[in-house]
């Protein structure tokens, strides 16, 4: 029984470790088209990218690059009509690491109740033993 235990945290820990691969967000290269100083309450940048064969202007999350600066940004599902890009290097890559830690942990500290109502029970069951005598 405590085999089967060991082998069901040891499953659920890599479940919940193993990096996900999921829907990549699309990444492009974009263009600095119209720089926004930093200090305006509105400040993003405008930035012209290409998408598939169709040439967008959106909002860059972000503020203070030059006119003419290749960025590498994060395009939304959604490209219909105004939309706001970000730039990779400040996209999240997948789920948090304090995320997976907290889900991990939890995961474990129920298989561990789970081990402990099991030992409470069959620590209750009378043994063979105790009926002899």
């Amino acid at each position: 029984m405590l085999l089967v235990v060991g082998l069901l945290a040891v499953a659920a820990a890599v479940a919940l470790w193993w990096p996900r691969t999921s829907t990549q967000a699309q990444r492009v290269t974009a263009t600095v088209v119209e720089p926004a100083s930093c200090g305006d309450a509105d400040a993003y940048d405008r930035v012209e990218l290409t998408i598939g064969d169709r040439t967008h202007t959106a909002k860059l999350d972000g503020c203070g690059h030059q006119p003419n600066e290749v960025v590498e940004v994060v395009v939304p599902a959604d490209t219909d009509g105004e939309f706001t890009v970000q730039a990779a290097a400040a996209a999240p890559a997948g789920v948090p690491f304090e995320i997976r830690l907290a889900t991990l942990l939890m995961c474990l500290s129920g298989l561990a109740g789970g081990l402990y109502a099991y030992l409470l029970t069959r620590r209750s069951q009378p043994t063979s033993s105790a009926e002899a005598a």
